[in-house]
């Protein structure tokens, strides 16, 4: 079964690295915090009620996180490159059960 603490620790190694997310603990779930790069601005919150809706938003963050790491936002990904981030994130994806 999917728990929140299994989906925060299966992303934990992105989390620590990717600065931009933050995620709380509210009374109702969880909320996932995505801040602009200098960090002084919230970009989004994403209410997360289930671990099924923390792991796909953490996915969805994931992957953008590669692809500007792939590109820095200077230039569209290949074929070859897309493929690869969809492998990585596929991975992520499989060991978070």
């Amino acid at each position: 079964m999917l728990t929140f603490e299994k989906v925060l620790t299966g992303f934990k190694d992105y989390l620590e690295e990717d600065k931009r997310y933050e995620i709380l603990m509210t009374s109702h779930g969880y909320a996932v915090l995505e801040w602009n790069s200098s960090g002084e601005d919230l970009e989004s919150a994403t209410f997360c009620p289930t671990p099924e809706r923390m792991k796909e938003c953490l996915l969805d963050a994931l992957a953008g996180y590669l692809e500007y790491k792939v590109t820095l936002c200077s230039r569209n990904l290949t074929d070859d490159e897309r493929q690869i981030i969809q492998d990585q994130v596929q991975k992520i994806s499989n060991s978070v059960q």
